[in-house]
């Protein structure tokens, strides 16, 4: 692997590495509100998305590798990884997707917060509840 392309592979994978590090709306959120909405997402999977990026990275390095020659080569080689590593990504992500809520909250202290949760919500909107890292429970 030349030096351009072993750094442009280590930087895609450290930026996949923090994508991969965030923390769901509402984490560490406690406290006591109501309920202003409920919306159903769809969340990208995280490792289906890294998986998928570097998949497509070998496989567009490999295409790119065909053609030109020398540095010209070498170029392509490292446009193809990069491509086929955003595109492999992208479709890793979409394949693992999972469903989640997001739950609009209107806390004591008038600030609104989402809290996403990952199974359906048994609150709806107007409901006074708890919230306590991550969960919305009923009062």
């Amino acid at each position: 692997m030349t030096r351009p392309l072993a750094r442009l592979a280590a930087l895609l994978f450290a930026t996949l590495l923090a994508a991969c590090a965030s923390a769901p709306p509402g984490a560490g959120v406690v406290g006591t509100g109501t309920v202003n909405g409920i919306s159903e997402i769809r969340e990208a999977s995280q490792g289906g998305g890294l998986a998928g990026s570097i998949g497509g990275a070998v496989v567009g390095g490999m295409i790119g590798s065909l053609f030109g020659g020398g540095t010209g080569r070498t170029i392509a080689t490292g446009v193809g990884a990069a491509v086929g590593a955003g595109a492999g990504g992208q479709a890793g992500a979409q394949a693992g997707a999972v469903t989640a809520w997001d739950v609009s909250v209107r806390f004591e202290d008038g600030i609104d917060r989402v809290i996403r949760v990952y199974q359906t919500p048994s609150v709806r909107p107007g409901m006074k509840v708890r919230v306590d890292n991550g969960t919305v429970q009923p009062l």
